[in-house]
């Protein structure tokens, strides 16, 4: 009997079956990883700014009452100040060669808000802090604001603009095909007959296709009988760039997917965990595919284990897996038993980290208790737990 796989040996298997897809030049867009540093073209801040609302002087004439001679609003352009002079500005607008500090408002004489242009204000002492953002001060054109294997999000989209980078490198999403196997299965919301029961499968795998990154998911679904799996399978490899499947790669008289792929660069065997222990990847006419089990809970823990990683080496996206560790409560969760056990967690963050399994018994088949999970808790034997986090 074969020696089963560690999830390691089979992580490392699937991906390298993979390549980041071909990179190609667009604006910067959220959802893509970069195949190239982005290097800035703009100074960050872009001018000498204020930091704060207040009143722009010279610390040679402070303390005292200074004559206001300007208003500097943000957007507005640097003024001159002789001495005994200042400028009431606000917080961003440029600093020019005249004024060195800033005094904050709310230390003069004036009141904070809108209202005329006073005559004079009374500042007081030079504080030691200027409330003067440099020219550069949080990057300087040729500085990496993004490296390469990074996504862009949000926060990333914003340094990217304000760095004045407006062409980026990046690799594609991937499209993803996802096939389900069965003649007992149903699509949802049409009558079950006597020993049917509803596709589940499919739509979930789509689901976390897509919010694993898949740019197009394709939705197909194949009886148990092999010319039809291979029609189907011919169909989503043409199509997609990773095809996944669910059910069939065991051992039973009805396992298609084993039964049409064995041979043809395919592995199927046992990977050392539980639910999930079922598996099968290798190529099918040149393109990755990867074969999970059937039963739900065990196609949801294998996609987020084995899939997820390719479909982020597809896009280029380097980030490691986040975990976290639980030291505490240990003692709900089922023994390893010999083999690395994955159980669905909903997790609590409140100060501390607390994880409540999907359910007490932890069954492959008890799909209708993955609502709200949060993580997959890896327990391996031990006092602590590793928990991947899966929510995005």
């Amino acid at each position: 009997m074969a020696v089963p796989r560690s999830i390691a040996e089979h992580v490392a298997f699937v991906t390298s079956l993979v390549s980041p897809l071909p990179a190609r030049s667009m604006p910067p867009e959220t959802g893509f990883a970069l195949a190239v540093d982005a290097v800035a073209r703009l100074a960050v801040p872009p001018f000498d700014n204020s930091a704060m609302d207040g009143f722009l002087a010279h610390r040679a004439d402070l303390p005292g009452e200074l004559r206001v001679v300007a208003d500097v609003p943000a957007g507005g352009h640097p003024v001159r100040l002789g001495p005994g002079e200042a400028a009431r500005i606000m917080t961003g607008a440029p600093i020019g060669p005249d004024g060195d500090c800033v005094i904050p408002v709310e230390d003069t004489d004036h009141p904070a808000g809108p209202g005329p242009l006073p005559a004079t204000v009374r500042a007081p002492a030079f504080s030691g802090r200027s409330h003067i953002r440099p020219r550069g001060d949080n990057s300087s054109p040729g500085d990496v604001v993004l490296a390469a294997g990074s996504p862009i999000d949000a926060g990333a989209l914003a340094a990217l603009i304000s760095a004045g980078v407006t062409e980026v490198h990046t690799h594609p999403r991937p499209r993803v095909a996802v096939i389900s196997s069965g003649d007992e299965l149903i699509p949802a919301g049409q009558p079950l007959a006597e020993g049917h029961i509803p596709d589940s499968n499919l739509p979930m795998l789509a689901a976390l296709a897509r919010a694993n990154g898949a740019a197009d998911v394709l939705q197909l679904h194949a009886s148990d009988r092999d010319g039809d799996f291979r029609t189907v399978l011919d169909e989503a490899a043409t199509a997609a760039d990773v095809v996944v499947t669910s059910g069939g790669v065991s051992t039973g008289a009805f396992d298609v997917v084993k039964a049409v792929t064995s041979g043809h660069d395919m592995w199927f065997g046992s990977v050392a965990m539980r639910p999930g222990s079922p598996q099968g990847a290798g190529l099918w006419n040149g393109r990755p595919l990867l074969c999970l089990p059937g039963n739900p809970v065990a196609a949801f823990v294998s996609f987020h284990l084995f899939v997820a990683p390719v479909l982020r080496r597809l896009a280029g996206d380097t980030r490691p897996v986040s975990r976290v560790r639980l030291a505490g409560g240990v003692d709900t969760f089922p023994a390893a038993g010999g083999v690395t056990r994955i159980v669905p967690v909903r997790l609590t963050l409140d100060g501390e980290i607390t994880a409540e399994p999907f359910h007490s018994r932890g069954s492959s088949h008890l799909v209708a208790s993955l609502a709200g999970t949060d993580g997959l808790a890896v327990i391996a034997g031990g006092d602590t737990i590793d928990i991947i986090l899966t929510r995005n």
